[in-house]
């Protein structure tokens, strides 16, 4: 927390939310989710007592008070940039990160904001759902998801991931045995590695009338699940935000059991000219993802 009573970051994120009169637009500018965007303002409004935007139809516009903070937060910023601009050393590549989209969209935004915070510049994050195991060694940090990646020598596992059904609390209680699934969509992530016929059979379900709602990308998932339109299976570290602020919980039926299969991996350069910067980006990465065996994240203070 800074002298000025707010977080400076969510000052920051107020700029670019006023500038572009979008939460949408400032989440691609600051590399962070429209819903963590939409938190941070709520947040600061609710420090700072005062209402900043009005939404008007579909479209997001600034109160007066809105207004006036914007002019002064805004003209903050660049007074900021420009003077970190005259001591920043000049650096010939950005630092660059890959990442599955899942990850990315949910555990790397406090990566990026911490780096941008200690004055990096230039940061390439390349998010792709299909990993590319000849090139990842030309990034700074990667973070590869998949069976393939363990057989890998110069990998480090992030812990394991254990998929166990995760619904939005109005849907758990609905729920009281496995076979009241068959109440609800099974929410389908296409691209995963563990798949909800392979929980149903390892816990004796059979729904042979099941219905089916299927994503291609867990990010899509994530939406559909808070909104409560069905129950998904999915690594508990994709959905440990939104399980660790009670926004999502597990069902919990009585008997089952979870999916845990080391699958999540981190993989950081040893090129002498960038392994200082890549460092620094992989302790944060470590933070954010490691889990521990039952799957959830490990606490910082734990690591």
């Amino acid at each position: 927390m800074s002298r000025l009573g707010v977080p400076l970051s969510s000052l920051e994120i107020f700029a670019e939310a006023g500038q572009a009169c979008s939460f949408k637009r400032a989440a691609e500018r600051l590399a962070l989710s429209t819903s963590a965007v939409s938190q941070a303002v709520r947040k600061l409004e609710e420090r700072l007592d005062r209402r900043l935007f009005d939404r008007v139809g579909n479209q997001l516009k600034l109160t007066p008070e809105g207004v006036k903070l914007l002019k002064h937060v805004a003209a903050g910023f660049d007074e900021m940039r420009a003077g970190l601009s005259t001591i920043a050393n000049s650096r010939d590549d950005p630092i660059s990160i890959c990442s599955p989209p899942g990850i990315a969209s949910q555990l790397l935004p406090v990566v990026v904001q911490s780096l941008l915070a200690s004055h990096e510049r230039d940061i390439r994050l390349l998010a792709d759902e299909a990993p590319n195991f000849r090139s990842y060694r030309d990034f700074d940090v990667a973070v590869l998801y998949g069976e393939a990646a363990a057989s890998l020598h110069d990998l480090e596992s992030l812990g394991p991931d254990v998929f166990a059904p995760v619904c939005a609390p109005q849907v758990k209680h609905g729920l009281k045995t496995a076979g009241d699934l068959a109440n609800l969509p099974l929410i389908v992530n296409e691209t995963n590695a563990v798949t909800w016929v392979e929980w149903l059979d390892l816990n004796n379900v059979s729904l042979p009338q099941a219905n089916w709602l299927r994503f291609n990308r867990a990010s899509q998932i994530i939406p559909a699940v808070l909104s409560g339109l069905g129950v998904a299976l999915e690594s508990l570290r994709v959905f440990a935000p939104q399980l660790e602020r009670g926004e999502l919980v597990l069902c919990d039926l009585p008997g089952s059991k979870a999916i845990s299969r080391e699958l999540t991996f981190l993989h950081v350069t040893t090129k002498p000219a960038r392994v200082e910067r890549a460092t620094r980006v992989a302790d944060l990465v470590r933070c954010e993802c490691k889990t521990a065996p039952d799957g959830r994240r490990i606490a910082w203070d734990k690591l």
